[in-house]
């Protein structure tokens, strides 16, 4: 019975350990917001919920080692709307984050995988109850690149991909934004030569590359790619 007693007791210490998350006098705040498709038509059974995460000095905000804790988990209406609970964080958590479409722990991986991730970080928390911008929740995609070296070409390539993030941050209410990201190389990409991003439809990818020839000529061009089905494929020879 005394072992007994003993592990209850272990349990009870690691769980109040493990919600350790940093609240003001239990008190709660609101979050307000609408969830939509790209047609305008709301989105329900949307999983929103807010996070605490400590600041690093980096651009990945959202990271494992930077989660601290769940404060609320609130799912959108058959009209788009939620209205989240969330317990109110303290002056001395960093930032609080409403993720949209997102695992808790996970910031970038999304509940819904056929939709993209929105995430809101708050700049600070004014009143207590937050009316947040409509959210736009986009349908994930896949696009392929695929670079093909022509034996029938004598030439380098240099490329630049700049595509539409599967997570889109947005900073509030500053308003800074990190919704693309990019990536560069030359030559065949890997053993296949195939780049793959994970993306969203009913967006736009560009496409700048840069190819220099064996007789110095330099030839550049930027090739805009609309995504707009689940997979789109893209080739270049050179």
């Amino acid at each position: 019975m005394y072992k007994t007693k003993m592990l209850l007791w272990l349990a009870l210490c690691c769980l109040l350990i493990s919600c350790s998350d940093p609240i003001e006098n239990n008190s709660r705040i609101v979050f307000e917001l609408k969830v939509i498709d790209d047609t305008n038509q709301p989105i329900p059974d949307v999983e929103v919920s807010t996070s605490v995460f400590r600041r690093f000095a980096t651009a990945i905000v959202f990271s494992v080692s930077s989660f601290e804790g769940i404060l609320g988990v609130g799912a959108t209406d058959a009209q788009g709307d939620v209205s989240l609970i969330s317990l109110e964080p303290d002056q001395t958590a960093d930032r609080i984050g409403v993720l949209i479409n997102s695992n808790e722990q996970f910031a970038g991986d999304p509940i819904n995988q056929d939709y993209g991730v929105v995430i809101y970080q708050l700049d600070s928390i004014v009143t207590k109850t937050t009316l947040l911008p409509d959210v736009i929740l986009k349908r994930s995609a896949i696009l392929e690149i695929e670079i093909i070296d022509s034996p029938d070409i004598e030439s380098t390539l240099d490329y630049t991909i700049t595509y539409p993030t599967r997570i889109q941050q947005f900073q509030f209410p500053s308003g800074e934004e990190a919704v693309s990201d990019s990536r560069t190389g030359s030559g065949i990409p890997g053993p296949m030569g195939i780049l793959t991003f994970e993306t969203l439809q009913n967006t736009t990818a560009t496409f700048a590359y840069t190819l220099t020839f064996s007789t110095g000529a330099v030839e550049t061009n930027t090739v805009e790619i609309p995504i707009n089905q689940e997979i789109v494929q893209y080739a270049l020879e050179f």
